[in-house]
């Protein structure tokens, strides 16, 4: 699947950030978190994999179709694009709650862009880096 194929399939455009960030496995962020990819033989880094799971309707805590999932700290969590919001904004969202529950918490994890999830991610996995140094 490439990306104009994911982008049609839930109704969004990637932030240009984004797809260069999928192109290139060299990209920090790829070492940062579980960053889900187009495609990937690992079941839980491949987007449509991980969007399809955490719709599917036996699920407890299903996700909306809102709600499209980017990465994960690789603990049953995602980041996610809220397509309610036209920035595409993202959100945090923890395993162990509902995704409505999640979303309107007052002290819940967003962020305003890609970009800013991307600085903040790689901010946290250097701190990581350098502690174990």
């Amino acid at each position: 699947m490439d990306v104009s194929q994911v982008e049609a399939k839930y109704g969004l455009q990637l932030p240009r950030s984004h797809v260069l960030c999928l192109a290139d496995p060299a990209d920090p962020i790829h070492g940062a978190c579980d960053f889900l990819l187009l495609e990937s033989s690992v079941e839980l880094l491949s987007l449509v994999h991980v969007n399809e799971f955490l719709r599917r309707p036996d699920k407890w805590n299903r996700w909306p179709a809102h709600l499209v999932a980017f990465a994960s700290n690789g603990c049953g969590d995602y980041f996610a694009y809220d397509l309610r919001s036209p920035a595409l904004t993202i959100v945090y969202l923890d395993p162990s709650a509902p995704p409505e529950e999640a979303l309107s918490s007052s002290d819940r994890l967003t962020f305003q862009s890609f970009d800013h999830w991307r600085s903040h991610q790689l901010e946290l996995y250097m701190r990581v880096v350098s502690s174990h140094e």
